[in-house]
């Protein structure tokens, strides 16, 4: 039996959105490299670096098209997943999101700081105010009187 081109077995990771395809490049050998190196050595590897990695031109395409932030977003993380995991990971964080977990370990395996995808899980409560004091209580307005918009 001869073996079939890896093309035809894997293939590009093709993002619809909209009634359209936008196909994902290819990841060359020494982007592959890079990827690794930052994920296993701790090497440099900026998040624009990444996205023009995974995305390259598809991404100036969606955005052309007026494909919200959120979906090209979405497309980088499940391009991330298919090179890290294969393509059944790829199809999970494009339908579910990428799961917390996931994303701090890569964010931190690329020293980068950390962002929240669509889709993430989210248990981190919000930053308390970082002016020292505590916020005051609204009044509730006083017994008998009302408000209204016209102010009549």
């Amino acid at each position: 039996m001869a073996l079939r081109p890896y093309e035809d077995i894997v293939g590009p990771l093709i993002i619809p959105v909209r009634g359209k395809e936008y196909t994902l490049p290819t990841i060359s050998l020494q982007d592959g490299l890079r990827i690794h190196a930052a994920t296993s050595k701790g090497e440099d590897l900026s998040l624009n670096d990444l996205t023009e990695i995974i995305l390259g031109d598809t991404k100036a395409q969606m955005l052309a098209d007026s494909v919200p932030p959120s979906v090209v977003d979405r497309a980088l993380w499940a391009g991330i997943a298919d090179f890290q995991a294969a393509r059944e990971a790829a199809e999970q964080v494009w339908e579910h999101g990428v799961p917390k977990a996931v994303l701090e370990e890569l964010v931190t395996a690329l020293g980068q700081a950390p962002t929240t995808p669509t889709g993430a899980e989210t248990t981190t409560p919000p930053q308390a105010s970082g002016n020292g004091t505590k916020p005051r209580k609204k009044r509730s307005p006083s017994p008998g009187k009302t408000s209204s918009p016209s102010g009549a």
